[in-house]
């Protein structure tokens, strides 16, 4: 299980990754059609439906990965800590759509998630322990 444990952190990690992708994708696409100025509600769903659809998929691999680490008792605070990021970008989402100030804190929460998916993936893969490094 721990092997399955594996190869879905760096899929997780990955998806991570391309969601940042869409999200610059659609704040570049409604940029580009503000310059046009086709911009309304229909064109701004339009360009960021795949980071908000697509971004739900990524909670549901955050879940699976959890179930996986409980079921192979390993790295499950890792998990944990990683699907409570996901739900809370999942929240600043849904808030900042009504309180723009509070959307300032959905990308910085991106970051704090591609840290957390990306250690689990690059730990995994090089097999090593997740440690604090001690001084030299």
């Amino acid at each position: 299980m721990s092997a399955v444990y594996k190869y879905l952190a760096g899929v997780v990690f990955l998806a991570v990754l391309l969601q940042i992708g869409f999200a610059g994708y659609g704040a570049f696409s409604v940029a580009n059609d503000v310059d046009d100025g086709v911009v309304d509600q229909d064109r701004f769903d339009d360009v960021f439906g795949i980071h908000t659809g697509f971004g739900y998929l990524v909670v549901l691999g955050g879940l699976i990965l959890l179930v996986v680490a409980l079921v192979a008792r390993h790295r499950i605070k890792h998990s944990a800590i990683l699907l409570g990021l996901l739900i809370v970008q999942v929240v600043l989402a849904w808030i900042g759509e009504g309180v723009p100030w509070i959307g300032f804190f959905h990308p910085v929460n991106a970051i704090l998630v591609a840290g957390a998916s990306g250690m689990l993936a690059v730990t995994e893969w090089r097999g090593a322990d997740v440690r604090p490094m001690r001084p030299a």
